[in-house]
């Protein structure tokens, strides 16, 4: 079975909220003309929609370049799809507990990916003669029911006329990264213990080279140590 593609531009707007890490939204087709020539009408969504996904849009699942040959092909799901005047708008969610949906997630926040494209086979279709043109040929292809099977994430797409409204930015923590974060922490807190400061009341020094002879010399391990866990915490929340 081969599938059509036909794929439509966003934009990213980055939006702090941890509750919504990993979603965006957006146009996954639009009514215009694609680059094929061909145009889904308004209401070609709606029975696929209605029959093949829970909640008349939510669970339609979001892959990476129409990739289908491995589990981790599929990075994502959508939350909702509706259609309206402009188009079928999405919601969705990538799933960012996977080093795949994480990289896809990036790549969105940052605009170097700006593109979806859908998956789909035209059911029902017509041929659209050009009335100004005297030939049957100048014309288009008017698709008017599809079976829509999934929405990717891609690079070069066919259909240049759709936006993402939103890419939220949040900033998850993961079950995996949990355990990491404690160990951290815990270090740090042994790290704090070690460290031995001179009273303002007693002495400077006791002798010509300035050091108390109770303190501690200040080991650059220790450095080292506090510098590596501060730069995971960073990285662990963004």
């Amino acid at each position: 079975m081969t599938l059509d593609h036909r794929g439509f531009e966003f934009k990213e707007a980055p939006n702090n909220d941890d509750a919504r890490a990993g979603v965006f939204s957006g146009y996954a087709s639009t009514w215009d003309k694609d680059l094929y020539d061909d145009v889904i009408v308004q209401g070609a969504f709606e029975q696929t929609l209605a029959n093949d996904f829970r909640d008349g849009g939510a669970g339609i699942p979001i892959h990476w370049q129409h990739k289908d040959g491995s589990p981790n092909d599929i990075i994502g799901e959508t939350l909702s799809a509706v259609e309206d005047e402009h188009g079928l708008l999405v919601t969705a969610r990538l799933d960012t507990d996977i080093p795949e949906g994480k990289r896809a997630y990036d790549l969105l926040k940052r605009g170097l990916i700006h593109q979806m494209s859908i998956g789909f086979i035209a059911e029902k279709t017509a041929w659209v003669e050009d009335e100004e043109s005297k030939s049957p040929w100048d014309g288009y292809r008017e698709i008017r029911q599809v079976k829509l099977f999934e929405i990717s994430l891609v690079q070069v797409a066919a259909n240049q006329g759709a936006e993402v409204l939103e890419v939220k930015a949040g900033s998850a923590i993961s079950k995996a990264n949990e355990s990491k974060i404690r160990v951290a922490y815990d270090a740090l807190g042994e790290l704090l213990d070690a460290i031995t400061d001179t009273p303002d009341d007693e002495p400077d020094s006791d002798g010509d080279d300035g050091k108390t002879a109770d303190s501690k010399d200040f080991d650059p391990a220790w450095v080292r140590e506090f510098n590596e866990i501060s730069d995971f915490l960073s990285l662990a929340n963004h």
